[in-house]
């Protein structure tokens, strides 16, 4: 759904990076260790958490040290837009995004919504530039539109297949008794929507600590758990995490 501005390639893989986050909450590779309950989400959290802090200190550093500023964009400035020169890096608002969401939500519902952000904003913002034609007052294109939609609903169909297949228990489980539960990919389908028109409307303020890499996760995250709440035979509890239960001993 690019702009005029054009596709950062370098950009967009070091967000695709993201992906490591939703591939270790489906992996859950600290399971049964260190005596807690939830420990590969309480590494996470605090790993998460360090970084946002470090890059914050870092961005801050940038934008009032001139020494540190030339230095950061001598080594890194490929990754950034030229209007982040004066503003937050929009990497300051993905770490804050990913914490909330692993802190604040199921694994099944974070996994989906950092999927949102990384395959629909770098694959949206591909399509846009390369082949937008037909644009919206705001720069963006139909084609960046699709290319949002299209191939996040299907990446979370099939993620949400195989979360089923790891976790027959999931309350997203696509299918049951041999039979399709099509409130799943209604719900997918929505919040998907949703999160496209969040990225759309998005715009970035708070010196780019509010931006699309934070309300797409957000949203994305907050619409899946609301429409789960709705449509699913479960209680609020299943749709949301009480972050407490991260110090709870096994």
């Amino acid at each position: 759904m690019s702009s005029k501005s054009g596709f950062n390639f370098f950009r967009k893989i070091w967000h695709i990076l993201g992906l490591l986050i939703p591939l270790i909450l489906f992996l859950d590779p600290f399971q049964g260790r260190f005596g807690l309950v939830y420990p590969t989400r309480a590494i996470l959290v605090l790993s998460l958490g360090g970084f946002f802090v470090i890059l914050l200190i870092v961005e801050v550093s940038r934008l009032t040290i001139p020494a540190f500023e030339a230095f950061f964009y001598k080594y890194f400035g490929f990754l950034m837009k030229e209007s982040e020169r004066k503003r937050l890096n929009g990497t300051v608002p993905y770490f804050l995004a990913n914490l909330i969401v692993v802190l604040f939500f199921p694994p099944e519902i974070t996994i989906l919504a950092i999927l949102f952000l990384v395959v629909g904003d770098p694959v949206a913002a591909y399509v846009g530039s390369r082949y937008g034609k037909n644009r919206f007052y705001n720069g963006k294109s139909r084609e960046g539109v699709l290319g949002f939609l299209i191939p996040t609903f299907f990446v979370s169909v099939f993620v949400t297949y195989l979360i089923t297949e790891s976790q027959p228990g999931s309350f997203f489980a696509i299918h049951r008794m041999g039979s399709i539960v099509w409130e799943i990919p209604l719900i997918l389908g929505v919040s998907v929507g949703i999160a496209c028109l969040v990225e759309f409307f998005a715009s970035t303020t708070l010196y780019g600590l509010l931006d699309d890499n934070l309300f797409i996760p957000l949203a994305g995250a907050s619409s899946l758990s609301v429409l789960s709440l709705l449509f699913l035979d479960h209680t609020p509890m299943a749709f949301f995490f009480n972050p407490m239960d991260l110090i709870l001993q096994k």
